[in-house]
């Protein structure tokens, strides 16, 4: 038997695998969360636009933690507080109880999202090969396995089986990270993502925002379909997370393709017709059809944003008069302008019309960001598609 050797680049892969441990467990168990909790659509939303400020801090933060302790420590911490965070969150008895785990819970998130990104890139320039969308893909994948894991668990009241489950999973993989990351020596720390542009340029402001429009209909996926299939089908309500479930599959799927699509497809061009699938998908679950159908709406979103975040950063990346980096940090700042308000708002559409209502209103979100990265955002020339891709954080 050959023994599996730890390197870097299995770590990051391990830590990417554990992020979305994480985020599937939740996005399963959420709407057996919330039905015992009582609390309304627009409380929840209120509890996630509260968890998703305190990400993007962290996230922001992460660097500045990092250069204290280190990015093999920060990885470390994040991964060993994550399991006892679900744990508090999937076992939540009252509206404050979830509220503050969900914000504690976002934190531990950011902080690793952040961090798994930074030490994925520097472990892509290492090797010299365009693997980081690979990365995203592996945390895809664990998400789509274990949305349906903790949507039956949840329903059955096996909270704790969950919790039990994943912290298992983030164990072997702090494991392998103390073993496999090394320190970085002479090489630049993580960078905070929100960095205000020094030149502001009306196509990359546009190009973050249609980024980030992507991820909140990525987040939205993970965060509401759940609830929304419950209430669709009550009799079905174990299988709540096929929607998150799905979702998340064939994103893993298009993205694991993704670079040879990228050699026959220009970024812009596929960011185009990525929003218009984005949006069809998003228009069936809106329909309101039936559980099959919202289940088949959340599979073709999957589809949909799986090349937007990596393409745009790669378009980002290729601006002309700027560099990569700076161009990134433009593109990631107006980014966070739709992220934050989003789930407030879903909420709030929820408890006055339906919550059908709110994807309709992603669905219109999604054709108007096509529409300005149609008008605003300038085709490159064309590069090589094995260019080094810039992090665009999960689905978010």
């Amino acid at each position: 038997m050959i023994p599996l050797r730890l390197t870097p680049r299995l770590a990051v892969a391990a830590t990417f695998a554990a992020f979305g441990l994480n985020a599937g467990a939740w996005a399963g168990a959420s709407a057996a969360v919330v039905a015992r909790v009582g609390v309304s659509a627009t409380g929840f939303g209120l509890a996630l636009t509260v968890m998703t400020v305190v990400y993007l801090a962290a996230m922001s933060s992460a660097g500045a933690i990092a250069a204290r302790i280190g990015i093999r420590r920060t990885l470390l911490s994040s991964l060993l507080a994550m399991g006892p965070m679900l744990a508090l969150l999937v076992s939540a008895r009252n509206g404050l109880w979830l509220g503050i785990a969900l914000a504690l819970f976002g934190a531990l998130v950011g902080l690793l999202d952040s961090a798994m990104n930074a030490e994925g890139s520097r472990v892509e320039q290492r090797s010299g090969k365009p693997i980081f969308v690979q990365f995203h893909a592996v945390a895809s994948a664990t998400t789509a396995a274990f949305a349906l894991f903790g949507s039956y668990l949840a329903f059955r009241g096996l909270g704790w089986l969950i919790a039990l489950v994943v912290e298992v999973g983030l164990l072997v993989v702090a494991v392998i990270v103390a073993k496999a990351i090394d320190e970085p020596q002479g090489e630049p720390r993580i960078g905070g993502i929100g960095a205000a542009p020094r030149v502001i340029d009306a196509g990359l402001a546009m190009l973050g925002l249609a980024i980030g429009v992507s991820i909140v209909c990525e987040s939205s996926a993970l965060a509401w379909s759940a609830l929304l299939l419950r209430h669709d089908a009550p009799t079905l309500a174990a299988y709540a997370g096929a929607g998150a479930g799905l979702f998340a599959a064939f994103q893993a799927a298009m993205r694991f393709g993704i670079d040879r699509i990228r050699r026959a497809v220009s970024d812009r061009a596929l960011m185009l017709v990525s929003y218009a699938v984005a949006a069809l998908g998003l228009g069936l679950v809106a329909a309101d059809l039936g559980f099959t159908a919202s289940v088949l709406g959340f599979a073709i979103l999957g589809v949909g944003t799986g090349a937007i975040v990596p393409c745009g950063f790669a378009l980002a990346a290729r601006r002309p008069g700027l560099s990569a980096g700076a161009a990134i940090s433009a593109v990631s700042f107006f980014g966070l302008f739709p992220r934050a308000p989003a789930p407030l708002l879903t909420g709030f559409v929820a408890d006055a019309l339906s919550l059908s209502a709110a994807f309709f209103g992603l669905a219109v979100l999604m054709l108007i960001a096509m529409a300005g990265v149609g008008f605003l955002v300038p085709s490159p020339q064309r590069t090589s598609s094995r260019e080094t891709l810039a992090p665009g954080g999960l689905a978010k």
